[in-house]
């Protein structure tokens, strides 16, 4: 008997010697090497490829232990981005990918951002490059996937700040993003009040693109879009300077005259009703004061160059109001 609880006391200390020498061994850094190295782990990924990729790329020592310590972790590690440098322990790159110590980028996507805002964004906060952002915001399959007949996402990416990690891949992100637009289209109320103005979710949101563009203040989006309103049904063309900009591309200088006469899809001054789409991705407000305008009887605005417009029924105090504050805005020029 005493001899059987020896063999057991031995063997269990033999385990523990086993277990303490592993848990060593991979507590030991595996390089001297610190330089940092980015791996990422897309989600769905199995630890045992995980493991596998790791020691292939030399972060690891062992996949093995590796698979066998991740037990500890239930045998779940969560993806994304990961920095991690080869003189990190095995317990360390599993700390790291247990606890999801994760590299995590913010996407913010200011009201009436357009594209090029958001590429410029996008590089800039090492998401991804800009060019790479325009042909997923352009790819047929992702825009056919969302029932988006355009030519671009344009205007169906909701402002707001996003957190991305790279295991997911961008084009599920940006679709992620414009599924948040088109969830405001979803209720029922929303459905009814576009069908009433004769409006799909695409005229809706070119003309809240616009009024994102005209209006500084947000008490004077719904009177904008009167104005809008009150033009379409006048047959009147918009004559909106933001779209005449979206439309040839330049948008850091004045606009000259030249530019209203030159056409493109998205000049207002050369025909009537809406542009070809949007040219900003309009906030929530705008898209509401697009299907629900104030009920006033404008058909012209003015800025008075302090964020605010003066409102007119005609041409003739229209003209009047355009003398006043153009005057007024040379002058403080000079």
């Amino acid at each position: 008997m005493l001899i059987k609880r020896d063999k057991v006391v031995i063997l269990i200390a033999a385990i523990l010697f086993i277990f303490t020498q592993t848990l060593i061994f991979a507590s030991i850094p595996n390089n001297i090497d610190n330089e940092p190295v980015n791996v990422i782990v897309k989600s769905g990924t199995s630890v045992y490829t995980i493991a596998n990729t790791l020691k292939a790329e030399g972060m690891i020592n062992s996949s093995y232990l590796f698979m066998v310590f991740s037990l500890a972790y239930h045998g779940k590690l969560i993806a994304g981005e990961y920095e991690l440098r080869r003189d990190m322990s095995i317990m360390d790159v599993l700390k790291k990918m247990g606890h999801g110590e994760r590299t995590i980028y913010a996407l913010k996507i200011v009201e009436g951002y357009n594209l090029f805002n958001i590429a410029d964004t996008m590089e800039k906060s090492n998401i991804m490059k800009s060019n790479e952002f325009f042909a997923l915001a352009k790819n047929k399959t992702i825009l056919n996937s969302l029932g988006i007949t355009s030519d671009s996402i344009e205007g169906y990416l909701t402002p707001d700040t996003y957190y991305y990690s790279k295991e997911i891949d961008m084009d599920r992100f940006i679709e992620k993003i414009a599924q948040r637009t088109f969830k405001i289209f979803g209720k029922d109320e929303i459905k009814q009040r576009m069908k009433e103005l004769n409006l799909d979710i695409h005229d809706t949101l070119t003309l809240a693109s616009m009024i994102e563009r005209e209006a500084k203040k947000k008490e004077e989006k719904p009177i904008i879009s009167a104005v809008f309103h009150n033009r379409l049904k006048k047959g009147m063309s918009l004559d909106c300077d933001p779209t005449v900009i979206y439309g040839i591309g330049v948008f850091d200088s004045p606009l000259k005259k030249a530019d209203l006469l030159r056409y493109t899809p998205y000049n207002t001054y050369k025909f009537k009703g809406l542009p070809k789409g949007p040219i900003c991705n309009p906030d929530k407000n705008s898209i509401m004061a697009a299907l629900y305008p104030a009920p006033v009887d404008y058909l012209y605005f003015v800025s008075k160059n302090d964020g605010t417009h003066v409102f007119s029924k005609d041409m003739k105090e229209h003209n009047r109001f355009v003398a006043m504050y153009q005057r007024a805005k040379n002058t403080k020029n000079h």
